[in-house]
This record gives C-alpha cells, structure tokens and sequence, in this order.
C-alpha cells in the first residue's frame, strides 16, 4: 500500500487536496472519480524534505506528445507506442516519464490516469487525454496538446533570444567600466601623491570607488551570486511568492508584457480544453494551473467555484481583473454567441501578439538607456581625469 497526494476538482467547482493510500495511482483515480471529484494531479506523497519533480519544459512535452501523437494515429497500441517512445529517449528523464507511463497503462490504467500520476506533466495534459479518451479521438487530442505546448515554447523561445543583445551590451559595460576603474584610473593616482593640495571631488571619489572594488569587489560578487541563487536554494513561501508576482504585474511597460504572456498562456489553455468537451469549472482550474503567475493564477482559479452559481465566465474574469476590459469584451462575444472557445484561442493570438510588442517597446527603452548609461558614467570618468591632469599641470606652473 502506497500513499499518494491528490488534488481534485468537486461538484462544486472548488480545488481539494489531500492524501490517499492505494496500490497504484490509477486506484487513487478511481476512487476519487466515484467520490463524484475530477482529479486534477495524482503524485506518490514526498517526505517533507524532498522536492517535487520538477516540469518538463514546454519545447520538450511538444516533442514527446507529437510522436505519440503520430504513433496513436498510425493504429498502434498504446502500450506498443509509448514502448518505442521509452526505447528512443533512452535513459534521458523524458524516456524514464514514457516508461512510467507505460508501467501504469500496462496494469490496468488510462493515459489519462498514468499522466495526471507523473508530476513532470501538467494537468492540462490530463485533461485533454482523457478527452480523447473519452470521445475516442485521443490522436487528434494529444496533436492539439502538442501544437498548443509548441506556440508557447516559441513565445518562450522568442523572448529569450530578444534579451540576448541588451544582456550582452549590459555585461560589456559593466566590463568596461570595471577595466577603467581598476587599471586606468590607478595610473593617475601618483599625480597627486606628492601635492601639497588635495585632488579634485570627483578624482577622490574615484579613488575611493576604486580602493572599494580592490578590497571589496570580491564580496559584492559573492553577494550577486547568493542573491541569484537564493530563489533556487532557499524555500519559499506561498504568500511571499504572491506578493512578488503580483508586484511584477504593476511594473511600468515589464507589467503589461507579463501580463499579456499570462493572459494568452490562459487563453489557449482553456480554449483548447473547452473544445476538447471538458467541463468549463474543470478547465478554468486547469487553465489557472497553466499560469506561471502564481497571484493571477490564484486569482483566476477562484472563480471556477462561481462558474456553478448561475454567473457567466466572463463576469466572473471581468470581475478579478486580471484580464484586460478588451480581452474580457472578446470573450463576452464569444460567450453571447456561442463560440467561446475560438474566441479564447483569438485572445491567445493576440495576447502574443500585444506581448511581441511589448518586448520591442521594452527593448527600445532598454538599449538605448544602457547606451547613454555607460556614455554618461565613461564621459564622467574622461572629464575627472582631465580635470585632474590639468590640476596637475597648474600645480607645476604655479
């Protein structure tokens, strides 16, 4: 007998979490299924020390279910399918995922049973499995899964390479200015060493900014470091991490980009379960659960609960606030007339689309402003140093 941890949807529409001891997750699934509960997540429970597995990234899960997407389509059993799938990642952690997968479907559970157990993969993958389960359309199902983890790995892909020209024009002038400062600026320094008069303002303060970076620029990059490696090391809170994100959301111009990402991540998410046929409280709790946002994704889930008394999806998102009045007048089209679903995947489209010009509107203030940075902080050092050399020279004329 095994102990796993679950979180599941009610009849009520709200997100309960618990533990349940059976032999296999698929018990666990079933148990809960005739609890009247929709099983969001099933995971054998983790000592309190140990850390959950971490997801697979969004590039990766589009290859995997891709090909077996392609291997279902082609009339081969499941079994069969995610065997060759173990067999061609090897020992990679994608490739132990598929044997896991083939473990629990060969003793007697669904895909969708055998996903919702594997922590790597999110509940939407579930979800949409068990719709093509369901409906006997599980190709179709995990293609539309495939193409929809592919367009958010490009938007990721997107951004990363968008950031690489302003990081590496930051790190040169950084560099540049920390070559000045420890190997220029010294070589002025005994100008002034035999004077009977003190240096101008700013060369002292130049050589006192360069005696700090000499005897303490070690530790102000031990500092850097443990301050970028803290988040990964040290525990987090819930609450602190919500407070954090949902700062990030009232960034000037960074803001409005997260929450474009977020709100065409949520989009697609939903649009793509609730055309799959699943119940709408069950796909906003697994549309919420897509969002990297852990304050609007608490936010949108919440309103799963309400889906059940009587109000619309679209007052219940109008009413967060998280979304933007022109994302929830979209969806209320769609909702009015029927087609909510496209209308979701329209928003997702032009999410992107906001975000792709949000991050052109960011990059056109980033580089231009690391520019005139480093031209002012280098103009500065130029002129000290002139300045002293011209002190010099008066020194030695008077």
């Amino acid at each position: 007998m095994n102990r796993f941890r679950y979180k599941a949807l009610t009849a009520a529409g709200a997100v309960r979490e618990g533990v349940h001891d059976a032999d296999s997750a698929a018990a666990v699934f079933s148990a809960l299924r005739r609890q009247g509960f929709w099983p969001l997540k099933i995971a054998p429970a983790l000592p309190a020390t140990a850390r959950p597995t971490k997801r697979f990234s969004a590039k990766t899960m589009s290859a995997f279910f891709q090909e077996l997407a392609l291997l279902a389509g082609a009339d081969i059993a499941l079994d069969r399918a995610l065997a060759l799938l173990e067999k061609r990642h090897g020992a990679t952690p994608m490739g132990l995922a598929a044997g896991r997968l083939l473990a629990r479907v060969q003793s007697g559970g669904s895909l969708a049973q055998a996903i919702a157990a594997e922590p790597a993969f999110p509940p939407i993958a579930a979800g949409l499995a068990r719709a093509g389960e369901a409906s006997g359309t599980l190709p179709a199902e995990l293609a539309r899964l495939a193409d929809m983890m592919a367009k958010s790995a490009a938007i990721r892909t997107e951004i990363a390479s968008a950031l690489i020209y302003p990081i590496i024009l930051l790190a040169t002038a950084c560099l540049s200015i920390g070559v000045i400062m420890l190997f220029v600026v010294p070589e002025f320094m005994p100008l002034f060493g035999d004077a009977n008069r003190p240096p101008p303002a700013a060369f002292a303060f130049l050589m006192a900014l360069n005696g700090a970076l000499v005897n303490w620029g070690w530790l102000a990059i031990l500092t850097a470091a443990a301050l970028a490696l803290a988040p990964k090391i040290l525990p987090e809170s819930e609450s602190r991490r919500r407070r954090w994100h949902a700062l990030k959301l009232r960034l000037p111009v960074a803001g409005g980009l997260f929450r474009e990402l977020e709100t065409g991540r949520f989009c697609r998410t939903l649009g793509t379960l609730v055309k799959s046929g699943l119940a709408l409280p069950a796909a906003v709790v697994m549309a919420a659960s897509a969002v990297d946002n852990q304050a609007m994704a608490a936010s949108l889930a919440g309103i799963a609960a309400g889906l059940r008394e009587g109000r619309t999806l679209v007052d219940r998102l109008t009413a967060t606030k998280q979304l933007t009045p022109e994302a929830c007048g979209l969806l209320k089209v769609g909702e009015e007339s029927g087609r909510l679903a496209d209308m979701l995947l329209r928003q997702a489209d032009l999410s992107d689309a906001n975000a792709r010009v949000a991050i052109s509107r960011l990059l056109g203030l980033m580089v231009p402003a690391i520019t005139l940075g480093l031209g002012a902080v280098v103009a500065f050092i130029v002129t000290t140093l002139l300045v002293a050399i011209l002190s010099v020279n008066n020194l030695a004329t008077s």
